[in-house]
């Protein structure tokens, strides 16, 4: 049954043939017979002077009883015969054909191989002669004589005026561009319709695509399939055809065959031409739905983009004066003679100096592409090629799989193919939108917290770090924040923020640290020489990403590439259930610190240090004690341990919480074991070990050897560093623990001296400290009776090194609750009254003052409050003598 002319009309508009209704396209009378029944008779004819008369048979159409027939008479009936009627409605008829074939939906329409002849030999002849396409000549009859009349110095040469008329197109009238588009489809359908291209190529047809049927584009997609072996004739004249018709998806004829399905669903209302078909079908080529033929057919039309730039119609035009202005090129861009995938390149290296806001976003597309797919990175691609084949041949091209297995395999890559992946690594870094996975699991977790951050200069990635933690972070994108962090970690110039703020103070303070420039990382080198000499960067924004970078590594213990190595085997053999992140990895490998093999301690040292620095590097002391930070010492900025020492000040007040309280006194606990815990004491007294204590020091000891040794010289001291030893000496006797490492020497003498008294009183922070402060005056009195057991000489020694509160801190102490307790628990054991209520441990729990008890409670406390003011004057170091008080002068040298 015949089709109705509606479906044929459509089959015509689809494949850009139909036929202009004005009178132009209507042939002379000269050249015209009747339209009705068969022609069959020759006529010669020359519309347009400037090429040779020709000959044409039927009217310039096929024959319409020829090879044809039966096509003609179930498809065409109706159709008059001359201009390439019959011929443009067999066409049509070929089109569907292939378009069915590629959808494998329904029964395509039978076309026979002599019929599609038969229409290709018409239209390779037509095209060798403008005179014989007569629509083509009326329409184009101005336009050929005012741009293309160079025939009187180079002559007549066949298909010369239709390949100037191609390559003006722009310029064109209307009709006379409808028809030239008609010529394009004929030609990107069968090469042979193009004179040139079919007499470059077809000795290379022959040879390399032998069996590759005629029509649809094939011949032309095996010749780009094989380019590497094609003649330079050949692949010149390829290429320009390609340049040709990169504009419009219908003369694409493969793309646009096997993606109709894909452009009827995601590109419907996109109009054909300026490329805009292509652009939508390479932004949905990955969503669900999207075919794998037409898939890798679009990947295909981008592999040849990035390889020069020419076959971009929107790149062409936007970045015509980028290209020029940037990248140094004179001249027409379409005849630039060079490496053409060096432009793209180069657009891409100098992207933020690209003037055009519209070039600047399609350059920005193809950075996208390029962090993606390697066959969209020309100079990964080629400089890894034989690596790729060597290492990740069965790893699939797309959604940076390839650049993955490269980075994962960098010990094992060629160095050219080291250092060209580490520079494309570089560029990639300073944009989420060319971290394909990341931003690929990311997209909610973009939309939620980092909606309006913009995506350069790393700063969707950085709020996407800081958010992590978050409960409703999703688990994938979390992963892949995590995997960011490790790979920065390895080298500074990934982390991009980091290398743009440092690079001044890393030239000064750690350029001879790496010098790799072959694509060998750094191995996190100038990260630890950055850390480590943290006090002499000037650059405070450095300075906030050197602590930024410090938080990474405290929270996950592979971000610090150093410590991750020395400590493999110890996370295998002790902390191999804990899950890293949090500092969890790193508290798992102290609590089996004796066990650790040497690197491994040694490195955990090193980090304890710089944690101890700064309260932001403790993320377990941070969540442990996030109220009261904020209650008790919210207006202390961090650094310089500022913060932990306000948190140590107040672990006695009753408000403050039992897991705080616990976790400080263990971190000031620890501290005892290594000088080098305490930032400020470390800091004021670096020369006095260095002149007095290195033995003890180079010792690396976790017996607190170098406090030792420093008591032990106390008076060789400098000022600084005498006041920061007995400030640690006197938080060590605080948080008092039978067996601590520092205060070890005195535990007989609490025992003996405070406990007996009052067992319960180690549990009150301060107390043990204060009773031996006591009796430290007590045996310092001139007329002290000798008969009362008094403090060791060891233990004495070690109290007067302890440095007191000033007046004012001992005034505010007194009134505490615990150094309140402590008073009435004396009131108690001097006077039999009982003025406190205690659990069944002994622990205070409330006041039982009453009546005349009361009175003399209060009265009691007044003198020991004025008693405590009076003590503090005296032992403050530097006050002047006061009546009653003997000077207790420290010993020089060892004690």
């Amino acid at each position: 049954m015949a089709r109705p002319r509606l479906v044929l009309a459509l089959l015509v508009a689809l494949v850009g043939l139909a036929i202009a209704a004005d009178d132009t396209t209507k042939a002379s009378p000269e050249a015209s017979a009747s339209a009705a029944g068969p022609k069959t008779a020759t006529t010669t004819v020359q519309v347009i002077t400037l090429a040779p008369a020709a000959t044409i048979s039927n009217n310039d159409d096929i024959d319409p009883t020829g090879n044809c027939l039966e096509e003609i008479k179930l498809h065409c009936e109706g159709v008059d015969v001359g201009e390439g009627n019959l011929a443009d409605c067999v066409s049509a008829l070929i089109a569907e054909s292939e378009l069915q074939d590629a959808e494998s939906d329904g029964d395509p329409p039978s076309v026979s191989d002599a019929c599609r002849e038969e229409v290709y030999q018409y239209k390779i002849s037509r095209n060798t002669n403008i005179n014989k396409n007569i629509p083509l000549a009326k329409a184009c009859k101005v336009d050929a004589e005012s741009h293309c009349n160079n025939t009187w110095f180079f002559g007549y040469t066949t298909g010369k005026i239709i390949t100037c008329l191609r390559g003006i197109k722009e310029m064109l009238a209307p009709a006379c561009a409808k028809q030239i588009f008609k010529l394009q489809v004929d030609a990107a359908t069968d090469f042979r319709a193009d004179p040139e291209l079919y007499e470059a190529c077809k000795d290379d047809a022959t040879t390399l695509c032998e069996g590759v049927k005629f029509g649809g584009g094939r011949v032309q997609a095996c010749l780009r399939d094989k380019r590497m072996q094609l003649s330079w004739r050949c692949e010149e004249q390829l290429f320009r055809q390609e340049v040709e018709d990169s504009d419009d998806i219908r003369l694409s004829v493969r793309l646009y065959t096997l993606c109709m399905r894909e452009k009827r669903k995601f590109c419907m209302d996109v109009e054909p031409g300026a490329a805009k078909v292509k652009d939508c079908l390479e932004e949905h080529r990955n969503e669900d739905g999207f075919g794998n033929q037409c898939r890798e057919e679009v990947n295909k039309m981008i592999e040849a983009r990035v390889r020069d730039f020419r076959l971009d119609s929107r790149l062409r035009k936007k970045c015509e004066s980028d290209i020029y202005n940037i990248c140094a090129y004179l001249g027409e861009v379409d005849n630039i003679d060079i490496a053409d995938e060096s432009i793209v390149n180069c657009l891409q290296d100098y992207m933020k100096e690209i003037q055009d806001n519209d070039c600047r976003a399609t350059v920005k597309k193809y950075k996208e592409l390029s962090a993606e797919d390697i066959r969209f990175n020309v100079p990964l691609a080629e400089a890894c090629f034989e690596d790729r084949q060597r290492l990740c041949a069965n790893i699939p091209p797309g959604s940076a799989r390839v650049l993955r297995c490269l980075t994962g395999s960098r010990t094992k890559l060629s160095p050219l193919c080291r250092a060209t992946l580490f520079d494309e690594e570089i560029r990639f870094s300073e944009n989420i939108d060319f971290q394909y996975p990341m931003k690929t699991a990311c997209g909610q977790e973009l939309e939620r917290y980092c909606k309006d951050v913009p995506h350069g200069e790393a700063r969707a990635i950085r709020c996407l770090q800081d958010n992590k933690a978050d409960p409703d972070f999703g688990v994938e994108c979390r992963k892949q924040v995590q995997q960011y962090e490790n790979e920065v970690s390895t080298d500074y110039r990934l982390n991009y923020r980091l290398k743009k703020e440092c690079r001044d103070d890393i030239d000064s303070l750690c350029s001879s640290v790496c010098t790799a420039d072959d694509g060998t990382i750094c191995g996190g080198t100038v990260l630890r020489c950055l850390t480590e000499r943290k006090e002499d960067i000037k650059s405070e924004s450095c300075q906030r990403e050197v602590l930024y970078f410090e938080k990474m590594e405290v929270s996950n213990f592979n971000n610090d590439v150093i410590l991750a190595a020395a400590c493999r085997n110890d996370v295998q053999k002790f902390c191999s259930t804990i899950e890293p992140g949090e500092g969890r990895v790193h508290e798992c490998l102290r609590s089996h610190r004796a066990n650790l093999t040497e690197a491994c301690r040694r490195e955990e040292l090193l980090l304890e240090e710089e944690e101890a620095e700064n309260v932001e590097l403790r993320p377990g002391l941070l969540r442990i004690c996030r109220s009261e930070r904020r209650v008790f010492c919210g207006s202390v900025s961090p650094g310089q341990a500022r913060v932990f020492r306000c948190l140590a000040e107040k672990i006695s007040d009753p408000d403050f919480g039992e897991p705080c309280r616990k976790e400080i006194t263990s971190k000031l606990l620890r501290r005892q074991a290594n000088w080098k815990l305490d930032p400020t004491l470390r800091k004021a007294c670096r020369t006095s070990v260095s002149t007095l204590c290195a033995a003890e020091d180079a010792a690396n000891s976790e017996e607190g050897l170098v406090y030792k040794c420093l008591a032990n010289h106390y008076m060789d001291l400098d000022e600084a560093c005498q006041k920061e030893l007995g400030r640690a000496v006197h938080m060590a006797f605080f948080v008092w623990t039978e067996g601590a490492i520092l205060t070890s020497d005195c535990d007989e003498d609490v025992k003996a001296l405070c406990l007996s008294a009052r067992p319960s009183m180690a549990m009150t922070p301060g107390a043990v400290g204060q009773c031996l402060a006591a009796q430290l005056e007590e045996g310092s009195k001139p007329d002290a009776d000798l008969t009362i057991p008094r403090l060791s000489e060891k233990c004495s020694a070690l109290v007067d090194v302890a440095e007191p509160p000033n007046m004012k801190q001992a005034f505010e102490a007194s009134l505490t609750v615990a150094l309140l307790q402590s008073q009435l628990s004396a009131v108690e054991a001097s006077t039999g009254l009982t003025m406190l209520q205690r659990d069944n441990q002994g622990n205070a729990q409330a006041l039982t003052l009453t009546g005349w008890t009361a009175l003399l409670g209060i009265a009691s406390m007044v003198l020991l409050v004025l008693w405590g003011i009076n003590y503090g004057y005296r032992q403050y170091r530097g006050m002047p003598q006061q009546a009653g008080y003997t000077l207790v002068v420290k010993g020089r040298g060892s004690r």
